[in-house]
């Protein structure tokens, strides 16, 4: 859900003699999907459609297909989009233009991967990159931007090692062909933040952000929809460092700009309400956040379904506001259906269903009910040791959790050995990422609980 690449419009060659009307409604289109005013670029792209139909040029339905499904992709319109997607690579199979299928391809592959079908989108990338290496080589910045998608697929499945190099072989080949400033550079540089934030590379993922934001300010100005979504990634990573205040900020940026341009239902507003939901959360608003929760879960139940992960965000999160409430039943439920979601969705080894596990073996630990924690507790380490890495923030803070279960269950020795492994890990942490230090003024004014 979170980072949108730049999506590819089809070059395509027109025969002589066709009339510019169908070409003016194509260009008017781009025009006004470069602005984000996404309402307007759809009623032209529909237009172009319904003269490309009445032609007898294949090509021209499907590049109107393929555009109109950008636009509908954009404003969340997630079925249709497939559809036009999926019409417009069957006509790009059986003519020879090959740039074009791949294009379409990478499309829908981005589409995919907004719906967290991760497989789909996977297959779909790879058979992109191959056809368009085939057609321009290597150094052509459609190949990198092929792999910025390849990146995005990777990070959201977890495999934070696979996506950093997808996205560094992205860098060179952006450096080859591209000057420093122009705004393709942008995706790899938010693929290559959003890895570094994953595994708590603060600083890293900050300079990488900072850059892609001048990049996108140059290019596109300071509240398009591309640049504000980078606003949102470093506004994620502040709440990450805990400096709420601001984060705080820079959301309400963000939600202003994306109800104006997106509309006030689509799962990109519902993101941000769980983003924002976080910050009260972390200054004990209890309130403000659950109406925040609320709010995105009703979007998202309502725009992609009960069963979509944008849903078990907004679950996890209602669910530790019953936790911070001592409504431990309800938290367990809600964790719960968060859990059988992003498992559903993602696998049993994912770093999400690591974090669910862990808060929800919390739940049971502050109940009292340490037999039930424990099996949670473990489950939680195998999977975020592997998927993240030991010395993951995360991961050393469920070790420590662990630990204090341990002495609850008399299990001292074993105990004593993960509070060492706690100390020793937390020693090479503040080593390595002494940006973690770094004070937000927002909690020297918040209450002592």
């Amino acid at each position: 859900m979170r980072g949108m690449t730049i999506t590819f419009f089809l070059v395509l060659r027109l025969a002589c003699g066709q009339t510019s009307t169908w070409e003016q409604l194509i260009s008017s289109g781009a025009e006004l999907r470069a602005q984000a005013r996404y309402r307007e670029a759809e009623i032209a792209f529909r237009s172009a459609l319904e003269q490309a139909e009445g032609s007898a040029a294949p090509g021209k339905v499907a590049r109107s297909l393929n555009d109109l499904a950008v636009v509908l992709r954009a404003r969340g319109d997630y079925p249709q989009a497939e559809d036009m997607y999926c019409r417009a690579i069957s006509i790009w199979e059986g003519l020879s233009e090959p740039a074009n299928l791949a294009a379409a391809l990478s499309n829908l592959a981005n589409l995919y991967s907004d719906e967290a079908q991760y497989d789909k989108a996977e297959l779909l990338c790879r058979r992109s990159l191959e056809i368009q290496l085939g057609v321009s080589g290597s150094e052509d910045p459609r190949v990198a931007a092929i792999l910025d998608k390849l990146g995005n697929i990777q990070l959201g499945r977890g495999r934070y090692a696979e996506a950093e190099s997808t996205f560094q072989r992205a860098l060179v080949g952006r450096e080859r062909g591209l000057s420093p400033n122009d705004p393709r550079w942008a995706e790899t540089l938010i693929g290559l933040g959003s890895v570094c934030s994953a595994l708590a590379r603060y600083r890293e993922a900050e300079a990488y952000y900072q850059r892609a934001i001048s990049i996108r300010e140059k290019a596109l100005g300071g509240r398009h929809v591309d640049t504000v979504r980078i606003v949102n990634k470093l506004a994620e990573l502040y709440i990450l460092e805990r400096q709420f205040g601001k984060a705080e900020l820079l959301w309400a940026k963000v939600i202003d700009t994306w109800e104006a341009t997106l509309g006030p239902e689509h799962p990109e507003v519902a993101a941000v309400l769980n983003d924002l939901g976080v910050a009260y959360l972390n200054e004990g608003r209890f309130t403000d956040a659950e109406e925040q929760f609320r709010r995105a879960l009703s979007i998202c139940e309502k725009s992609l379904g009960q069963n979509h992960r944008c849903a078990a965000a907004s679950l996890n999160n209602l669910a530790t506001v019953q936790s911070e409430r001592h409504q431990y039943s309800d938290a367990q439920s809600l964790y719960r259906r968060a859990l059988t979601i992003e498992e559903a969705a993602l696998g049993p080894n994912h770093p999400q269903v690591f974090r669910i596990l862990k808060n929800l073996a919390r739940v049971y630990y502050l109940e009292g009910k340490y037999q039930d924690a424990e099996p949670l507790y473990g489950r939680a380490l195998t999977i975020g040791e592997h998927s993240l890495n030991p010395s993951h923030p995360a991961v050393v803070s469920t070790l420590a959790d662990y630990a204090m279960l341990l002495r609850k269950l008399h299990r001292n020795g074993e105990a004593r050995r993960l509070e060492a492994r706690v100390r020793a890990l937390c020693a090479k942490s503040d080593s390595d990422n002494p940006a973690r230090f770094e004070v937000d003024w927002t909690d020297l004014r918040r209450p002592a609980k």
